[in-house]
């Protein structure tokens, strides 16, 4: 008997039909899809570049799925078929907050220590409600739905696919993915980088405990940024002091 497990076994939507060959292979796949999210981001007069790319970027990885004869489900996009796997659900979306929590909070020490005041991190300007509930919209749109989409569900696959469907491969699709996701933070710095790279391996492996199940970390990513945004929110606003803390 051949054992599996959740990072090698065939997880795949009865529902969903079978793929069929595609003339783009999963190397031009990517680099199409990179290509995309670079070009969108540098068209001017754009307010919000960021989101725009990555839905630009879905919208490719939605016709290059049509041609294989497949969706979403395939990269994970799939709901519960039973109260069971809604609870599996809700215990792994606590476990991706938690672990992208501790992987903040321990970057966060161990950059400080290393590269002192290049650790900090920028972010995007929360000190209005209508700035906040601004970011609100992208967090639960474009950072937790776009991001997990393209990164963990797309990115991930592609790169097995061209590696071969091994745990080792699955580890690798994991790194190259968070190299990525930190790459695309460069707005926040090295500080920014290094630990939304982090953050982001912590994503991809967790995605693979899921059972390569996107809404897991879907959801978990969405509530660490409304964690995160709301206390900068309440910082920029006076309602909190958190000085005395770091």
């Amino acid at each position: 008997m051949t054992m599996t497990t959740p990072w090698t076994a065939n997880v795949v939507d009865p529902a969903q039909p079978t793929q069929r060959r595609t003339p783009v292979p999963a190397w031009a796949e990517i680099l199409l899809v990179i290509a995309t999210f670079c070009i969108v981001r540098e068209i001017p007069g754009i307010e919000f570049t960021g989101p725009v790319a990555l839905i630009a970027s879905v919208l490719v990885i939605t016709v290059l799925l049509r041609l294989r004869g497949t969706g979403w489900s395939s990269l994970g996009l799939r709901g519960p078929q039973s109260a069971r796997d809604v609870l599996k659900g809700a215990g792994m979306v606590v476990l991706v907050f938690l672990g992208a929590a501790l992987t903040n909070a321990i970057s966060m020490v161990v950059l400080g220590s290393l590269l002192g005041a290049e650790a900090e991190r920028e972010f995007m300007d929360v000190s209005t409600f209508p700035k906040y509930l601004m970011m609100m919209g992208i967090v639960w749109t474009t950072a937790s739905f776009c991001e997990e989409m393209v990164f963990r569900g797309f990115l991930m696959h592609r790169a097995v696919e061209m590696l071969g469907s091994s745990r080792f491969a699955w580890i690798l699709a994991a790194i190259f993915q968070a190299v990525l996701f930190g790459l695309v933070h460069a707005y926040q710095g090295i500080g920014g980088i290094l630990t939304t790279g982090l953050i982001g391996l912590t994503f991809g492996l967790l995605y693979l405990v899921a059972r390569r199940n996107l809404w897991p970390t879907i959801i978990g990513h969405g509530l660490v940024n409304t964690f995160g945004i709301t206390v900068l929110h309440l910082q920029a606003t006076g309602a909190i002091n958190t000085s005395g803390l770091g």
